[in-house]
């Protein structure tokens, strides 16, 4: 981190109507300055409009969170905030997002970002903290989808209750894009365009690793609710999302962390203290497993030739079109071996083109993810627990049992988990832990 400069400033962001663009400035130093860009779908609110201070919050506060992904490539120990005033309670939250977000960040790059991160000291502009807006929002539902089973759920189990809704994507990608189709639903999108000079600078030795993009995505999706009209934020993170991968110096790092329980939590207090407080913020799938969930996937087989949870179908700068499912990463490992029970043999090999399972080049990737080795991988992936039951249960089948990885770890696995039936019974009962409003916790009710 030497050489790089040691103060980050948040710089202001600004609205540009006729390109319906919001532009969120920041800077490193004096050296350095970036601009992303927010291209949105429609018209935005004018500046007459009830919906232009609520739009504007949330684009403060996107402008606020989206600063990680500049903010990494030094970590500097001085925090600027020149276009906004923060109430305590914003600066707790951005502590927290920054320091639990760029947790995994830190880890791996070697950086103590709790101790560089100071939101609650940053020098910001004078004046007063924006406050939230109030009065009705066009009731209607934005499930944000990103391509993979759980957001197709949550489609499903909307549609089953009646609910009107849209489907909202950032930058969405082929995989986004034929789900929406195969939904038949309404779709919109927001673009998002990261200052390339980012990408120069990962070039030239800047820290570079994973942010809280949940929490990003979410921020876009609370400012277009005043473009495009709706009344609910619906994510599909589940329960499992809750469990991190390892503690380090006392604190638990979480891949997962801006999908959490806690972060919600803060979200949606933010949304509530700062944006508007009729916008609904919540994870429908919150009270279920992943292994719950893949159940409910198994119902419905319209997206069987479009869904993916590969991240390297999602890739910013691919050199060439990825698979659908590259079948070497954990997110396909864990995928393949919750949806396999569900599924059957045959279904599953033709959504992915081959049996994980009976691939001895994924022993040890497998092991890694039921818990035999290593720590959880740094993926969206199911608990541990919950990849042993679900690997114990596809052993007693004669079309699994006989499979290279099962084979190989199922013995191993017993001597860990003596009542795996126990645990399966568990991650098929919905937690009572969740933010639901009381219409949605029916549908839920009614769906599972």
């Amino acid at each position: 981190m030497t050489n790089w400069p040691d103060t980050f400033s948040f710089k202001g962001f600004e609205i540009d109507e006729p390109a319906r663009e919001a532009r969120l400035r920041y800077a490193l130093g004096d050296r350095y300055a970036f601009t992303e860009r927010l291209v949105f779908d429609r018209d935005l609110p004018a500046i007459s409009s009830p919906l232009r201070a609520p739009f504007e919050a949330a684009l403060e506060m996107l402008w606020l969170a989206a600063g990680v992904s500049y903010y990494k490539i030094s970590v500097p120990r001085v925090i600027r905030v020149e276009g906004a005033a923060l109430a305590q309670d914003q600066r707790t939250f951005l502590q927290n997002l920054y320091v639990d977000g760029l947790g995994e960040f830190g880890v791996r790059n070697g950086v103590n970002v709790a101790e560089r991160i100071n939101f609650l000291d940053a020098v910001c502009a004078p004046g007063k903290p924006r406050g939230a807006s109030s009065g009705p929002l066009p009731r209607k539902s934005a499930v944000l989808v990103g391509g993979g089973k759980d957001s197709l759920v949550s489609v499903e189990m909307l549609r089953a209750g009646g609910e009107p809704m849209t489907l909202f994507a950032v930058n969405p990608k082929k995989p986004i894009l034929e789900c929406a189709a195969a939904s038949g639903l309404p779709f919109v999108q927001v673009r998002r365009y990261l200052d390339p000079l980012l990408f120069e600078l990962n070039e030239k030795g800047a820290l570079n690793g994973h942010v809280p993009i949940t929490a990003i995505v979410s921020f876009i999706a609370v400012a277009a609710a005043f473009v495009e009209g709706y009344d609910t934020v619906v994510l599909s993170n589940e329960r499992s999302a809750d469990q991190g991968n390892l503690v380090v110096d006392g604190r638990e790092i979480n891949h997962q962390y801006s999908k959490t329980t806690g972060a919600e939590r803060d979200i949606a207090a933010q949304i509530a203290t700062h944006v508007h407080t009729s916008l609904n913020y919540f994870s429908l799938l919150r009270p279920l497993s992943e292994a719950h969930i893949a159940q409910l996937m198994a119902r419905v087989d319209r997206y069987d030739h479009a869904f993916t949870s590969c991240n390297r179908s999602f890739q910013i700068n691919p050199r060439s079109e990825p698979k659908r499912w590259c079948g070497d990463c954990p997110k396909c490992r864990f995928s393949f071996l919750v949806l396999a029970g569900a599924m059957g043999r045959p279904r599953i090999e033709a959504i992915f083109g081959k049996n994980m399972l009976d691939d001895p080049a994924q022993l040890a990737g497998y092991e890694e993810l039921v818990g035999l080795s290593g720590h959880k991988p740094w993926e969206c992936v199911g608990e541990i627990a919950e990849c042993g039951a679900a690997m114990l249960r596809l052993a007693e089948h004669d079309e699994w049992r006989d499979c290279a990885v099962i084979a190989a770890l199922a013995p191993r696995l017993r001597a860990l988990m003596p009542n795996p039936d126990a645990v399966w019974r568990d991650l098929l009962t919905p937690s009572p832990d969740h933010r639901l409003p009381e219409r949605y916790e029916r549908m839920l009710h009614d769906f599972v």
